[in-house]
């Protein structure tokens, strides 16, 4: 009898023990599917892994008013000197290319959102100096809602949202309204950028009034979209609109 009731007791101590074991495997299963990720290329890695990171260029000298890359030195553009965009300003910490790239094209176009989260240190520090310069409002640039309603998300939205909670300041604002569908920017050349989004957007008075606008989004290219976006921003009230991307690119995809 005192074995069989040994063998029960070791018994109900297994069972009892088991709720304990299979919480261990169900958080190492959580981790494993969770493990931070190379935005870029997957790998286990933080943000980038060391290879990724090794392609990132910084943006150098450029225009002070629409951060076009000018070579040595930082000068005013053609473009800005005779025909500037309704912008302050443009900030872009990175150049457009390499495994930066392959990040946003993994956000945009393969259903991988969590990289909206995963990049937010590469450019958080510099959103939270240009909120805290003019104390702005951050707006991120919309989707249609026919496209985020095709992706499932909206990543200029997710960018701003994560790059606002990394650096600790106030959640971005839905102040602009996307109303009309059209082709997306990267399908198009240069040229016909402009008329795609002429009078895209629209915003909210009350939101904007009198604020300094940081207006967020992923890429900058010709910079059609922004001056859509601050166009309607300015018409709201909006007391200085300055964009801030996270790459800026001359001739890649928008």
């Amino acid at each position: 009898m005192r074995v069989m009731w040994m063998r029960g007791s070791l018994t109900l101590r297994a069972l009892g023990s088991l709720p304990a074991a299979l919480g261990t495997v169900r958080r190492s299963m959580i981790d494993w599917v969770f493990r931070p990720q190379c935005a870029a290329c997957g790998v286990p890695a933080v943000t980038l892994c060391a290879a990724c990171s090794a392609s990132l260029v910084e943006l150098g000298p450029a225009c002070p008013r629409c951060a076009e890359p000018t070579g040595e030195h930082a000068v005013t553009c053609r473009r800005c000197a005779t025909s500037p965009l309704p912008l302050d300003r443009v900030i872009a910490p990175w150049r457009f290319g390499g495994q930066l790239a392959s990040a946003i094209r993994r956000l945009k176009f393969a259903n991988r959102a969590h990289i909206a989260r995963d990049v937010a240190p590469l450019w958080a520090p510099v959103l939270a100096a240009a909120v805290a310069e003019q104390r702005a409002v951050v707006v991120p640039v919309p989707l249609h809602w026919r496209r985020r309603w095709r992706r499932g998300y909206d990543h200029a939205w997710l960018l701003a949202r994560h790059a606002c909670a990394f650096a600790e300041v106030a959640p971005p604002v839905s102040a602009l309204r996307r109303v009309r569908h059209a082709p997306a920017q990267s399908t198009l050349p240069a040229g016909e950028r402009v008329a795609n989004v002429h009078g895209a957007f629209v915003a909210a008075p009350g939101a904007v009034a009198g604020r300094a606008i940081v207006l967020v989004d992923d890429v900058m290219t010709t910079g059609a979209t922004l001056a859509a976006a601050a166009r309607a921003l300015r018409d709201a009230g909006a007391a200085s609109v300055t964009a801030l991307v996270l790459a800026r690119a001359t001739f890649a995809r928008e």
